[in-house]
């Protein structure tokens, strides 16, 4: 198949706001496991090119999307809202599973009415916003409401005062505030947006779990993943990769993995995903699993979560892009 990539390339790796952006290694490894593959990999560029050059009418038989657009509560919607329109197929999710999966309020929402364990949790949209007391029990974390890329966490994100939870929501918005005003697109493109909200959730102590989801009705759950966490600050190493310190205290029985998996397999129903997803996971000292939040669009980097199940697999990361191309194909013959 003639198979288009959509994506934003990450030209400045020093902007915070292209952290989810691709470098151009991943866009490499993609279109060279495609080319392994027998497909003729077509690059596309960003929503803002699509829109500029849709595909021509027969021009790709299929669309790999790992466009994660910027700085809007729906960025990661942008591809499918477009290629909806335009009839064309794609592999992954849909808009509204893509924005439900980025919001991480909604997705917690979803995933508490379908019966699973999530930290309680407040959103708002600026520090005259707490109250005198939060009903949380201390600590807490404090994240941006809708970025993945562990976005605005660092060891300073989990607090054990209301005089230090102040400081850190008031930190986090500048923060925001200044992303939005330097922009990680430095063509112009960032349009005027509203604030984005803060969440604060009750902090787990523990460990951390991540599961890869491939496949439809049912997706295959893929073996938990356990990420090392920092010693001093209990954050996974991907928000704290300076850590001095860092360990794997799970004893990931068998037990607490069908938890975790039958968790992903039920948040990614919640959320009506299709083809491909990554869930985490923290689990407490009485091995307990708490659902975090759902990614829909899944890392392609080899070093990403696609690489990572590939190598615990015994397999190669075309075989694992194979299976996820595979699954899209089924669903969409179903269709």
């Amino acid at each position: 198949m003639r198979i288009g990539l959509a994506y934003d390339l990450q030209t400045h790796p020093q902007d915070a706001r292209q952290a989810e952006f691709d470098p151009p290694a991943t866009l490499d490894a993609l279109c060279g496991a495609l080319t392994e593959l027998g497909h003729d990999p077509v690059r596309l560029g960003s929503a803002h090119e699509l829109l500029a050059h849709p595909p021509a009418p027969g021009g790709v038989d299929l669309v790999l999307s790992i466009a994660e657009g910027v700085s809007a509560r729906c960025r990661e919607a942008w591809v499918p809202t477009l290629l909806d329109l335009w009839q064309v197929p794609y592999v992954g999710s849909d808009a509204l599973a893509l924005a439900l999966g980025l919001d991480k309020a909604a997705s917690k929402r979803l995933a508490k009415a379908a019966g699973l364990a999530t930290p309680p949790w407040i959103t708002l949209n600026a520090v005259r916003d707490l109250p005198e007391q939060i009903p949380l029990a201390f600590p807490v974390i404090v994240k941006p409401r809708y970025e993945g890329s562990g976005m605005g966490i660092d060891p300073g994100a989990v607090v054990s005062t209301m005089t230090a939870l102040r400081a850190r929501v008031a930190w986090l918005l500048e923060q925001m505030r200044e992303w939005q005003r330097n922009g990680a697109v430095r063509s112009g493109e960032l349009t005027t947006l509203l604030p984005e909200p803060v969440l604060i959730e009750e902090f787990i102590s523990g460990g951390e779990l991540t599961v890869l989801l491939v496949g439809n009705d049912p997706p295959r759950a893929y073996p938990a993943i356990q990420r090392a966490v920092d010693t001093a600050s209990q954050l996974a190493s991907h928000v704290s990769p300076k850590a001095p310190s860092l360990a794997t205290p799970l004893a990931l029985d068998a037990a607490v993995e069908q938890r975790a998996r039958d968790a992903a397999l039920a948040v990614f129903d919640a959320l009506g995903c299709s083809d491909m997803a990554r869930v985490d996971l923290r689990v407490d000292a009485k091995g307990a699993v708490w659902f975090l939040e759902i990614n829909p669009l899944p890392s392609f980097d080899p070093q990403g979560t696609v690489g990572w199940m590939a190598e615990c697999e015994g397999r190669t990361y075309a075989q694992l892009v194979g299976d996820i191309l595979a699954a899209a194909a089924q669903r969409l013959a179903r269709a």
